[in-house]
């Protein structure tokens, strides 16, 4: 599998440690941030866009939701693969995140080992082909 640029947005401190550690040993590039603000002002300001970009669904300010809105919007973005992540979301949510643009919807592994073999999954999917599954 060839190396893959990645956004990780969580305003979770420990999960961004544990995410881009995962990320780092299956030999991946990731830049993590606290705020959906900030990651917004990278992708604008940025030469190189992500591959790929994973997002928390419960955030405050912007929520992973209202990021994918702006991101699935934007005709410079709206073309990179974006998976939402959380602890927890309501079965009844999972229709409207993917209507909402979400390529794939992703919980939260509990250790560090299940969060690397997800990751590596997920990163495996070839985008261009894959139909919205959670």
């Amino acid at each position: 599998m060839k190396t893959q640029f990645i956004y990780y947005l969580d305003d979770d401190t420990d999960d961004l440690h544990f995410f881009s550690e995962a990320v780092e040993t299956l030999g991946h590039q990731i830049k993590p941030f606290v705020s959906g603000n900030l990651m917004l002002r990278s992708l604008e300001k940025e030469k190189q866009l992500p591959d790929i970009i994973f997002l928390d669904i419960i955030m405050p300010v912007f929520n992973g939701e209202q990021i994918l809105d702006i991101i699935k919007k934007s005709p410079k973005w709206s073309h990179i693969p974006v998976v939402l992540i959380s602890g927890a979301y309501a079965k009844s949510a999972v229709g409207k995140y993917l209507e909402s643009g979400a390529n794939y919807l992703m919980k939260k592994p509990l250790d560090v080992t299940d969060l690397r073999t997800t990751v590596e999954r997920v990163l495996a999917i070839d985008w261009k082909s894959f139909r919205a599954y959670c």
